[in-house]
């Protein structure tokens, strides 16, 4: 079960008994998020108002131009959200363009039932004004989720930039040979004490997993190899009989 930090990091714990930290995003980089998918959605409100009354209104009554813009309405709303969020995995381009990301409770990438159901109870959050109810259920939950979060059991969290390979060698050769390996450890569910990854560690890997199909078996092994030591410190079992890049893969596939 993942955890919430005072500082506002959702901690998640792996089967391979290490903790990965996720930003949770805020309340103020949703809601910029939210206004600039908002003027999208007007722009897109103009064209099809524009287009039903223009083609529909002029061959027939004004009130059925707009009863069928309304369903037509309804529909915009409901697809745009549920499209991009399930096409771009848990990114609308307002997400993107504030570098955040609707993901499951565990971390996993968003699945299209998830993103069906957190949009379809957009609407109760949206009530009765500017989504005053998924305001107050932000605040009241503490773990940063509106009732769309809850009823699809997604979270939004910050995204980490992007790294290049040049940036990713760096990581693993100079900082991940040195990594200290943090003793500090958490309660998680059944009163199991699980350790939390170093933050360089963790940031190689999940950089590595965003750039792993891009690279080639030797450059991975590689990669793995000058980061034996960090990889050592959090799964030593893997790295002693597996070898350092099976302990690098499987980090990258717990996130």
């Amino acid at each position: 079960m993942p955890s919430v930090t005072p500082d506002g990091e959702m901690v998640v714990a792996t089967p391979e008994r290490v903790a990965f930290n996720y930003a949770l995003a805020g309340v103020g980089s949703r809601f910029l998020a939210q206004a600039i998918d908002v003027l999208i959605l007007t722009a897109l409100y103009l064209i099809v108002m524009f287009g039903i009354f223009g083609i529909i209104g002029l061959t027939t009554s004004a009130t059925l131009a707009v009863l069928i813009w309304t369903v037509l309405l309804n529909i915009l709303i409901f697809g745009y959200f549920l499209t991009c969020e399930a096409v771009s995995s848990g990114q609308t381009p307002g997400k993107r363009a504030l570098k955040l990301r609707a993901v499951g409770d565990g971390g996993e990438p968003l699945s299209f039932s998830q993103a069906a159901t957190r949009n379809l109870v957009r609407l109760a959050d949206f009530m009765p004004l500017l989504y005053a109810v998924g305001i107050i259920t932000l605040f009241a939950n503490g773990r940063g989720k509106r009732l769309g979060d809850l009823a699809a059991g997604t979270v939004v969290v910050r995204e980490r930039a992007r790294l290049s390979l040049r940036q990713l060698v760096y990581m693993s050769e100079a900082s991940l040979a040195r990594a200290p390996y943090i003793a500090q450890t958490m309660p998680v569910a059944a009163a199991v004490y699980q350790p939390r990854l170093d933050p360089q560690l963790r940031d190689f890997v999940v950089a590595y997993r965003t750039r792993r199909d891009t690279l080639a078996p030797h450059r991975r092994a590689e990669l793995a190899e000058r980061a034996r030591a960090g990889l050592a410190q959090a799964m030593p079992d893997v790295v002693a009989h597996e070898g350092p890049l099976a302990a690098l893969d499987r980090l990258a596939d717990s996130l």
